[in-house]
């Protein structure tokens, strides 16, 4: 059997699926399981580190950007600091008003972060934009010894962007309000009427990842799914942090979707809470976009800060939760892995609707 066809059938594709549904799995296909080779190694690439290391501790320090939870970037903030002697501070926003403010400060030529870490497919059309209009720098011009090493893997390096973290959605459940026997498995098991007013979810037009979801389970599911789930739930929050935040509390007794981190950030700290990785899924891809060197308040610091992250032993750091999926080896998605939809914003609308929104 070739390799192509291997993969095919180790991440539970068919040749005989959908149109948009096998096209999108092509792509996640070559995305995580065909093996490519690595870029030949640069005899300069500690050299070439070396002198970047020393430059971004002369500035000292970088603000970056970020998404996805708090406690992730801390953690990642802290594991840098704590081994290139380099501050790196944040601001923790969702997607969409993260990515107004950097336009409102870029259009007003004062960029304030050195990079961005956000998920989605609008990540990777914004930066093209961005760098059309001279505020982004493409990852693949960025001179970052982790790629021209070969490091790094190359599938994931987008030109634009680079992917640095997969996080397949989860449904999360409390594990004080339901019975083991209780606990669900698959998307379609809320749909039973013991989950009755137990479901609490997410506003869907509150960000594009949430939107790429809901469309993988329009295109595998049909509207009809997506109108009993919003009639199985009476509990709305504006985003996923609230509701993870409430499923805590005990206010409802699952919630999705969710990811790894946000489930994590409440578990750690002895909520009774847990979550299970459907077969059939989609994930936030998270991409990181490099601030323009020329427009940049600390460009080789931020440049050293995504080399970490792209590295093997940031990669690790960064995704250490469980949940979230390092790009380095040992992947192990849903079985039925599709990559998110590129036309999911479109859908908007009609899942707000269906889901009880409007």
């Amino acid at each position: 059997m070739g390799e192509l066809e291997m993969n095919w059938n180790l991440f539970g594709w068919t040749k005989s699926t959908g149109d948009r549904t096998a096209a999108r799995g092509t792509v996640a296909c070559l995305l995580f399981g065909v093996a490519t080779l690595a870029g030949a190694q640069s005899p300069n690439a500690q050299a070439e580190l070396d002198t970047l290391i020393k430059a971004a501790k002369a500035e000292g320090k970088l603000t970056f950007y970020w998404s996805s939870n708090e406690p992730v970037a801390k953690r990642v903030a802290d594991a840098f600091d704590a081994k290139y002697g380099v501050k790196a501070g944040f601001v923790r926003l969702t997607s969409g008003p993260l990515l107004q403010r950097y336009s409102s400060e870029a259009d007003s030529g004062n960029i304030a972060a050195d990079l961005i870490l956000t998920g989605g497919t609008t990540a990777v059309n914004y930066a093209a934009e961005s760098i059309k209009k001279g505020w982004a720098e493409p990852i693949a011009n960025a001179n970052l010894p982790v790629i021209k090493s070969g490091e790094f893997p190359a599938r994931f390096n987008r030109g634009t962007t680079a992917i640095a973290q997969v996080s397949p959605w989860l449904i999360s459940y409390n594990t004080e309000k339901l019975k083991p026997q209780d606990f669900p498995k698959d998307w379609r098991d809320l749909l039973d009427p013991k989950y009755k007013g137990q479901i609490l979810l997410g506003d869907p037009r509150g960000a594009v990842t949430y939107q790429e979801f809901w469309t993988a389970m329009l295109d595998k599911y049909g509207e009809p799914f997506l109108a009993q789930i919003g009639a199985q739930s009476t509990r709305r929050y504006a985003s996923g942090v609230p509701a993870v935040q409430a499923l805590a509390a005990g206010e409802g007794a699952v919630h999705l979707p969710t990811i790894g981190s946000q489930t994590q950030s409440v578990k750690s700290k002895g909520a009774p809470v847990d979550s299970v990785m459907p077969d059939y899924n989609t994930g936030l891809e998270f991409h990181v976009m490099l601030t323009a060197r020329a427009k940049s308040k600390n460009p080789n610091a931020g440049r050293l800060f995504v080399n970490y992250v792209l590295s093997k032993e940031g990669n690790a750091v960064m995704n250490s939760d469980p949940g979230s999926l390092s790009v380095y080896g040992g992947m192990s998605l849903p079985k039925q892995y599709v990559a998110p939809s590129p036309d999911a914003e479109k859908n908007t609308a009609r899942i707000a609707k269906l889901l009880g929104y409007e």
